[in-house]
This record gives structure tokens, sequence and C-alpha cells, in this order.
């Protein structure tokens, strides 16, 4: 419990007590940032407690609450109140023009294009097209008002969404900010499907992901596709080595949701564990570190520092806001090492 109040999962633990019959009972509350299985496996170790002290003791769960939960539940309840009254105080002639600019950003529905190909409702009758990855990406961009959208379902790609590439004046793909997307490029290059545009979500983050002011900024910068291959060829990694890799997969269950950090040398021999929160400072002092796996989010901040100890290869639980993605750094996640 200590280390996680550390790295600033559970915050500031509070204990009611009051006697009744000669024992003492009371209530505990722990604050928690934790995901749904630790959370639960906290609470079963809570209850695993026999003893405090020299006395006798017995914790029981009595309730998990989501606050979160509760509180975007009292936000909605006040944008109706809100809404409620705003609608009521305005003019017949205001109302009239707050529903024509509504329809321009209705969502609109999912609709089904051909087997196992999904879009949205102007796919074929826009001379534009968007590209997007899964049907997560098609709610995302209908919710900017963008409605001439089709998915590929992974890479996987049908057919009728090269075919209907062919059809457009304009085709547009935009890619998550991983490997997966710019596979997805690749393969539609390599099926023949016409592609004049590519836009990039931020380094390790998916287009499902980004609010509808995000996506219509992903478009405005998106580049041509020869921009798009010359810029994918100039920051090509190099290959991560083979036995950093094989032993990083066989140390992933044992890091994750660990809060600790291994680091490796380039024979993949351990060089030393340590918990997340002190990876930064041990890294600083360790040289010829090759490798390092943890269960933490890999930043700009610990990447720069990689880099100037020369590791080759980071593995983190995922990736943060990064601006400038070394070159020389091979960068994955824990589920990558599936």
């Amino acid at each position: 419990m200590k280390k996680l109040q550390k790295s600033g999962k559970l915050g500031r633990i509070d204990v009611d007590l009051k006697k009744e019959d000669k024992k003492t009972v009371g209530n505990v509350t722990i604050p928690n940032n934790l995901d749904q299985p630790t959370a639960a496996l906290l609470a079963a170790t809570l209850e695993s407690i026999e003893r405090v002290g020299p006395y006798d003791a017995w914790f029981k769960l009595v309730s998990v609450e989501d606050m979160r939960e509760e509180k975007r539940r009292r936000i909605m309840e006040r944008a109706k109140d809100i809404m409620q009254r705003w609608s009521a105080s305005q003019r017949s002639e205001v109302i009239q023009m707050i529903s024509q600019v509504s329809e321009v950003s209705d969502v609109g529905k999912i609709v089904s294009l051909a087997a196992d190909v999904e879009g949205g409702p102007e796919a074929e009758s826009s001379e534009t097209l968007f590209i997007v990855e899964g049907r997560a990406d098609l709610t995302t961009l209908m919710k900017a008002g963008v409605k001439n959208v089709v998915a590929t379902n992974g890479v996987n790609i049908s057919q009728y969404v090269v075919n209907l590439t062919h059809k457009k004046k304009e085709v547009t793909v935009l890619a998550d900010g991983d490997r997966v997307g710019d596979m997805i490029v690749k393969e539609l290059l390599r099926r023949g499907a016409k592609i004049d545009y590519v836009g990039k979500a931020p380094q390790g983050r998916e287009v499902e992901e980004m609010k509808p002011i995000e996506i219509l900024d992903m478009i405005s910068r998106r580049v041509d596709v020869k921009t798009y291959l010359a810029t994918l060829q100039a920051t090509a990694k190099p290959a991560a080595p083979e036995n950093l890799l094989n032993v990083m997969k066989t140390l992933r269950d044992r890091v994750k949701e660990s809060f600790t950090a291994i680091l490796l040398d380039d024979e993949g021999e351990i060089m030393d564990e340590v918990p997340v929160s002190q990876l930064f400072e041990r890294l600083s002092e360790l040289d010829n570190v090759a490798g390092v796996i943890f269960d933490g989010i890999v930043s700009q901040r610990l990447l720069d520092l990689a880099q100037s100890k020369n590791v080759k290869i980071m593995v983190g639980e995922r990736i943060g806001i990064v601006e400038k993605m070394p070159r020389e750094i091979v960068v994955k996640t824990l589920d990558e090492l599936k």
C-alpha cells in the first residue's frame, strides 16, 4: 500500500472509529485511482487481515463507489437543467437557428455498406472519402460532423473499400498514432487503393480517443501521401535486438500491474529491478542499460534520458504524449509483447 501511495494510486486513508459494547468499530475509506481488478484485489487483501497490533480484527467490504461516475451524473443533470432554462428563454427565431446548427452536428447512424464493411451515411454519395480503422473511429468522426467515412475493419481490408476509393475525387486516411496505423496505410496502398492524403493521430493515441475539435485539427494537418511515405521512411526505427525482445516477453507478466521496472544489459541480463517511481533516478545512475521494461507511462522526459543513455528498447504499460520520438529507440507497450 505504501508503494501505491507513493505512485499516486492511493489517496489519504481515512479511519473513523467509535466504541460499541467494549469493542472498537468503524469505517475505513480508501480513495484510489486503481483499475477494477487491482481495486478488487486490494479489497480482498484487506478482508484477510485478522489482527491489528495485539488485537483480533475483522474487515468487511461495505461498498465501492465510483466518484467519477457520480460527478458525471451530477454534471449531466445540471446540463439538462441549464438547457431547459435556456431553451425556454429563447425567442422562436433563435430556437430555429439552433435547430439548423444542430442538424450540422447530428451524429447520424453507422450504416452497412457491404459484407463486413461499415461507414457513415454519406460514404457512397460524397465526392470525398475518409478512411479509418474501426467502428469506434466511425463514431468519433461522425461526432465531428464527418459522415463520408468508411472503416477498414483492421488490416483485413475488403475489396469494396479499395474499389470505393477509385470512385472519389479525394481520399484521406486518418490513422492511429501507432505501428498498426502505418500498417493499414501500407496495406491499402499494396491492395491498390487510391489515397491522396494521410492524417495521423499523435504518437501513442488512437483516433477513437480524440475529441471532435482534435479530429478537425488532424484533418487540417494532413499531408499528401508522398510526403507521408517519405516521412515514414526517414523515421524508420532500427529493429529491436531479438535477444532483448525474447527476454522482455518472459518478463511481461512479472512486470504488468506490479508498479516495477526492470533494466537489462545488452545480453538480456537483469541489471536492476526498482519501483516505477525510482526508474528515472536509477536509469540516470546506471551505464550500459540496453533495455527497460516497466509498468508505467513512457513519457518524453524518460525517452530523452534513455536516448542519452543509448537505450535500445523501452517497453511500458502505455505511451504518453510524446512530441519527439527518438529514432534510435524501439518503443513498445506491454500488450504489444504478447
